[in-house]
Parts: structure tokens; sequence; C-alpha cells
């Protein structure tokens, strides 16, 4: 049992932090609630089994989905997210977000109906650990998961970049002074932040299934995971997930995995009872 809790936790933690590192890195830099976060998913997920499907290798299809996805996230936060946050419409914007989430559902049932798809594994050899047999798919996405993790990571504390990412998410006036291009950084923020939640779409497309719906429970839990932590704590978040993940794969196992759906929002709902700002509580990346 501890071997099976533990490898499936482990996993899907790291791919839970994939997706809410997103979620958090906007609202800790632009501080903006983005509920499109769950349709950059499952659009990097739809474009890769397009690309997929009409012969593209899978190493260019994901390339080519997650420039996709950049450009739409970059659009989103340059255009009408911008715009609603310098009038200081923050409902708006979870409005216009959320809308255009469903919009996004309903376009592509339009395109690809109803029905459920999946794609080749990236790497199909299993894994044997601690007595469990790991498929090739989840361990892949794992791997990649910390990867990019670390890359982020790296790219935030060590480029001049993101350095300018991090000044403007502790104080955007005072980065504005220093000749900081704030709305620019937001921008690019908000692509890196599709691209995030694009590479855990692509990399859950072999093992679990594309669907038109996929959006709201990955936005769910990106949303459940980002309040645990503490709203825009990166740190946070990934600690977070992890507990997800981990408690997740405990329910799971010793009850039912409908009931591991739940146990998300119970812990939040305790965490925003007793401990509102979050396992980190700062607005902080």
């Amino acid at each position: 049992m501890f071997a099976n809790v533990f490898i499936n936790g482990t996993i899907n933690g790291s791919i839970y932090a994939l997706i809410a590192l997103g979620f958090s890195l906007t609202f800790g830099v632009a501080g903006v609630v983005n509920l499109y976060h769950g349709a950059y998913y499952m659009v990097a997920a739809y474009m890769m089994y397009w690309f997929v499907s009409i012969g593209v290798s899978p190493i260019l299809a994901a390339l080519l989905s997650l420039l996709f996805v950049a450009i739409l996230g970059s659009a989103m936060m340059k255009g009408p997210i911008l715009y609603l946050r310098k009038r200081g419409e923050s409902i708006y914007i979870l409005i216009f977000t959320l809308g255009a989430s469903y919009f996004t559902q309903y376009l592509l049932t339009l395109i690809f109906g109803a029905r459920r798809y999946s794609i080749e594994p990236f790497f199909d050899t299993s894994i044997e650990l601690l007595g469990e047999t790991i498929p090739g798919s989840r361990s892949f996405a794992f791997l990649i998961s910390i990867i990019t993790i670390i890359v982020l990571m790296l790219f935030i504390n060590k480029t001049t970049f993101g350095k300018q990412i991090l000044a403007t998410s502790q104080d955007t006036y005072a980065a504005e002074l220093v000749g900081i291009n704030t709305s620019r950084v937001f921008v690019a923020v908000a692509a890196i932040s599709a691209v995030l939640a694009g590479i855990g779409g692509i990399a859950i497309s072999p093992f679990l299934s594309i669907s038109v719906d996929m959006w709201l429970s990955t936005l769910l839990k990106a949303f459940s995971i980002v309040i645990l932590g503490g709203l825009g704590s990166i740190g946070g978040s990934i600690v977070a997930a992890f507990i997800m993940g981990y408690l997740e794969g405990f329910i799971s196992y010793a009850w039912s995995s409908s009931m591991a759906e739940v146990s998300f929002l119970v812990l939040v709902f305790i965490f925003l009872i007793f401990k509102p700002t979050g396992i980190m509580g700062k607005k902080t990346i």
C-alpha cells in the first residue's frame, strides 16, 4: 500500500505542481486570477492530438502545440485581461476568463465532437519500483514535470528577465520606477503560465483521455493547490501539489477515487477557515 500511494502520489503531485505553478505565477506577478488556465491545458492536448493525427512527429507536434498556447496566453493577457486590470475590474476578469473557457469548450466540441481521444505514449517501457509497475507514459510525465519545474526555478532566479519577474511580483510600482516594462513582464508571464499548463496537458494525453470538459477539473485542482500553498507562492504551490498528490493517492487506495476529488475541496475549506493565507502565506513567488 505504501509503495502504491508513494509512487502514484509523487507522479500526480509533480503534474499538479506543474499546472498549478502557472496559475500561481500569473497571480503572484500580475495579481490576476486567470480562470482560463485550465483551457490552456485542454487546448494544448487537443492541438497535440490534431498535429499527431495529421502525421506530424510527436516532438514537433508538442513544440507547435506549446507555441500555440503561448501565443494564446500572451494575446489573452495583452488584450482583454490587461485592459480589465488597468480599469481595476477584477470581478470582470474572473467572469471573462471563465466565459472564455466555456466558449473554448464549445468551440472544441464543434471541431472535434464530444468523443474522448488519446495519443500514443512518448515512452512505452514500464519501470519496476518498490514492487510496483509504473507505465512508461506516467514515468515520462513525471520526468518532464520535474525537469520543467527545475528549469522554471532556474530561469526565475538566475536570468535577468527572471529577476525582472521577481521585482514585478514584489512591487509593480517600484519595478516601473527602475525602468522595468511591467506590461511586457505580465504578457511574458502569461505565455510562460500557458506553456506550463500546456506541457501538463500534453504529458497526460497518453494515459488520460482528452475531452472537452477536461479543463474544469484541472482548473479546480490548480485553484485548490494555489489556495492551499498560498496565493502567489511558487514554493507553496509545489508543496501543496505533493500534499494533494499523496492525499489523493491514499484516499483512492483506501476508499475511492471519487472521494479523492472531494478531499481537495475539504482540505481547501479547512485552510480557508483556519489559515486563509495558505502554507507559505505571502503574495510572493
